[in-house]
């Protein structure tokens, strides 16, 4: 006979899956396992409890059901899996420091370009015009009448004390600037004496000093010569310029005044206090 048909939902078309009829199970739920040992014993080779204990590095190696601690009990408070109840909110992250934040305010934009000052109102504006008017107004005032009372409430101006300068301390006597200055020409002086003098106590090798006879007679005699060319040089024609026709003029002209020339640097040459010349009797 033919299997009877198992019925379809509602809805739903013709299938192949709905020939067979769904099973149900109808076993009901099994309840909570329960552990057959218990709970106070530590499992086998368990090494909860025992750090910073005088037991090995495990505990309950044999497995023994009821564990016996000795004497001496290893277990320590919350060396399992920590106090009761310390269960943490997802909140609260655990961190190495707990900052403390400051509370919250109202976040402002930084000014990156510091703003213009308001526009004024039209109130300040027309107190502002008012002002200007006032201070650009003609100052309404009678010069000749206040020029008047000014000088009649004014009081002349007192003449000053004469001074007798004689009656100064200081009046007749040489300033004392003067007195420095003086004193500074005479160590000036005798420190070029007493240089002079060295030298002319020792004098260079080969040399002498020269006596104040044979100075004047040199000096003397290049005078002559200077006047003697000097007359030749006022007859000659080269003393105008306009006779200076030729080359030979021109030269003898220059002869002249580099002769004369050259006899005035001898003469102060001359001149010097210390004159020293080769000694020919040695």
């Amino acid at each position: 006979p033919r299997a009877p048909q198992a019925a379809m939902p509602a809805g739903m078309e013709e299938s192949i899956y709905a020939l067979i009829p769904p099973t149900h199970d109808e076993s009901q739920r099994k309840g909570m396992y329960r552990s057959k040992y218990p709970k106070g014993v530590a499992p086998t080779a368990s090494t909860f409890g025992t750090h910073g204990t005088s037991k090995p590095g495990v505990k309950n190696v044999g497995g023994q059901v009821e564990e016996y601690d000795g004497p001496h009990p290893a277990k320590k408070p919350h060396a399992t899996f920590g106090k009761p109840n310390n269960r943490r909110e997802p909140t609260d992250i655990l961190r190495a420091t707990k900052p403390m934040l400051p509370d919250p305010k109202e976040w402002e934009r930084p000014l990156v370009v510091e703003p213009k000052p308001p526009l004024p109102s039209r109130e300040e504006l027309t107190q502002a015009e008012q002002l200007v008017e006032e201070a650009e107004k003609p100052v309404q005032k009678n010069f000749v009448q206040a020029n008047a009372v000014e000088n009649i409430l004014s009081q002349p101006k007192k003449a000053p004390e004469p001074f007798d300068w004689r009656k100064r301390p200081s009046y007749g006597k040489v300033p004392g600037y003067l007195k420095n200055i003086k004193k500074e020409i005479v160590e000036e002086a005798s420190y070029m004496r007493s240089m002079s003098e060295a030298q002319a106590a020792a004098p260079p090798e080969g040399m002498r000093l020269m006596t104040d006879d044979e100075r004047d007679g040199l000096v003397l005699d290049l005078k002559k010569k200077w006047d003697k060319i000097n007359e030749e040089y006022q007859k000659s024609s080269t003393l105008s310029l306009a006779s200076l026709d030729t080359i030979g003029k021109v030269k003898r002209k220059e002869q002249y005044e580099a002769q004369l020339a050259q006899i005035e640097k001898d003469i102060e040459k001359l001149s010097k206090p210390v004159i020293w010349v080769h000694d020919d009797t040695r």
